[in-house]
């Protein structure tokens, strides 16, 4: 059932995860585990998570390696050390892309969204290499009027919504949820 609203209750492990639907490529993917990463700039797919296989992510990594048009960035997880960003650096200058797996390819992943509320269209960074979470980073979280805090019940909760497109339901869990009167 298509929400309204993004809302989503931290873990007790202290995580904002949810589910996002999607489509990469042409295939259609639900109920794909993500997580809300307000440190994370930009939003990472390793397609692993996708359930694509080795043999297939490889596959498509030569074929996005070799594209001109496919645009190529570096992304260096946080354990990385300044030796291998160094080396990972003068590797993707040389545009030795199969040799990185900090290497990711921007791609527009389509009809996306985030705990059943439709995001829509987004740019992000695709790895073939790299296993981790799937990411939902600020350059998709800036569309969104974003709120997050502590309830009476303890409860942590990020409640979001695309700007400008402010509904009245939204605006009632705003006040529900937050109780924003109280603020305002």
């Amino acid at each position: 059932m298509k929400s309204d609203y993004i809302k989503i209750v931290m873990s007790d492990r202290n995580e904002f995860r949810t589910t996002a639907n999607l489509s990469f490529r042409g295939t259609d993917y639900t109920k794909v585990s993500v997580k809300i990463d307000t440190g994370c700039g930009y939003s990472s797919f390793p397609v692993a998570r996708l359930g694509i296989t080795a043999t297939d992510a490889y596959s498509l990594k030569v074929a996005d390696a070799a594209d001109p048009t496919v645009k190529k960035a570096i992304s260096f997880g946080v354990n990385d050390s300044k030796i291998k960003r160094e080396e990972d650096k003068k590797k993707f200058r040389n545009k030795m892309y199969m040799d990185l797996s900090s290497v990711t390819f921007k791609h527009l992943i389509t009809g996306f969204s985030i705990d059943n509320y439709e995001v829509g269209d987004c740019e992000v960074r695709i790895s073939y290499d790299r296993t981790g979470n799937i990411l939902i980073g600020m350059d998709i979280l800036k569309q969104l009027d974003v709120h997050m805090g502590t309830i009476d019940t303890g409860e942590t909760v990020l409640l979001a919504c695309k700007k400008g497109q402010l509904t009245d339901e939204y605006r009632e869990a705003l006040n529900e949820i937050f109780d924003v009167r109280k603020v305002i």
